[in-house]
């Protein structure tokens, strides 16, 4: 009987995602509750075909180099931040994430959050729990969201999915990219410099990858751009905020609220100041926390996986230049294409 291949798992999965898996392969995981020591992860890759990869962990050259029959890495994530993919690509080994099955769910809970905060919804709940209600009506007002702006920075596919609910609460939406996108008539948003996003939004939201570039972007002199009544959203990643900059903001009134998903760091410790603040509304990094989007993103995990590991095509991977099988695809597909267009590959020969 032929030999499973050997995938390795460093941290707490699925129990379903785990029991798809192991009909494919052999699995050997790492099931305390603690982070797997990297000497320890590095000892069980040599004999290993696949990483299944659990944050916190950074995977890149000293990570796989003794590990020669590794053939695939992937992660139940959007993000690669923790991933040093031109490492991964100078070995040949695909790296597999997850796009696209997250979308609707970030974006939901990233309206959430903008609608929670702009109308004191936590504020005003604990108004009521406390007592307070019966003695008079709160005076704890928000802000509408109709008829402001939103500007998003980072519109990919989820801040396409956010701009859909502003709109229809009745928000004007902006945006920033490193370029415009070609299909604002048909999404009816509108590509702005950042400096000019940040004086005319009501409301920012960060959907930005990390990259040396977003690093701390939003900085002092970034809020300080932003209207003094303005909320801030962060659904993208912690360290694009300079912490201790928006802390300042948030005190000394630079700007009027903040809401996140992210935060830097992570998790935060018990006594960080920004738990401190009543203006910031924080959830503990739960964009994609849902039990439909997490069985969606484990089983394309385990797809990616699987597929690696007989070095098939992985479904989702981003250093596509490796993907297998793909480049002799695309090269036969290049070569039928000019048969049935009669060329010869004699027509190029000198």
């Amino acid at each position: 009987m032929k030999k499973k291949p050997v995938v390795v798992v460093n941290g707490l999965v699925r129990k379903d995602a785990m029991a798809y898996l192991a009909e494919h392969v052999e699995i050997r995981q790492w099931t305390e509750k603690t982070v797997m020591p990297r000497e320890i992860l590095k000892e069980w890759l040599k004999e290993a075909d696949g990483l299944w990869s659990v944050r916190p962990l950074t995977v890149d050259g000293d990570l796989i180099k003794d590990a020669p029959n590794l053939k695939v890495i992937a992660q139940a994530a959007v993000g690669y931040d923790n991933v040093k993919i031109d490492e991964l690509t100078a070995a040949g080994i695909p790296y597999g994430n997850t796009p696209g099955v997250l979308n609707e769910t970030v974006a939901e809970l990233a309206f959430t959050i903008i609608a929670t905060a702009s109308r004191r919804i936590l504020e005003n709940v604990t108004f009521v729990k406390s007592g307070r209600w019966a003695e008079r009506p709160s005076n704890i007002k928000g802000f509408d969201l109709s008829r402001r702006t939103l500007g998003i920075i980072g519109m990919g596919a989820i801040g396409l999915a956010i701009s859909r609910r502003a709109r229809a609460f009745g928000m004007t939406v902006v945006y920033h990219n490193r370029h415009p996108r070609q299909d604002d008539a048909i999404y009816r948003t509108t590509y702005m410099e950042l400096d000019e996003l940040l004086a005319t939004s009501d409301v920012v939201c960060i959907m930005a990858p990390l990259t040396d570039e977003t690093y701390h972007m939003c900085d002092a002199e970034f809020f300080k751009k932003m209207k003094s009544t303005a909320l801030f959203v962060n659904v993208g990643r912690g360290p694009i905020v300079d912490t201790e900059a928006l802390i300042e903001a948030l005190k000394n009134g630079v700007i009027d609220y903040a809401a996140l998903d992210v935060t830097d760091p992570e998790p935060l410790p018990a006594d960080h100041p920004l738990l401190s603040l009543d203006n910031c509304l924080i959830v503990p990094h739960i964009g994609s926390y849902t039990d439909r989007t997490r069985y969606d993103m484990s089983i394309l995990t385990a797809d990616n996986i699987i597929a690696g590991v007989h070095k098939q095509p992985l479904k989702c991977c981003v250093n596509e230049e490796v993907n297998y099988e793909k480049t002799k695809m695309d090269m036969e597909t290049a070569l039928a294409e000019l048969k049935a267009a009669g060329v010869s590959l004699s027509d190029f020969e000198d």
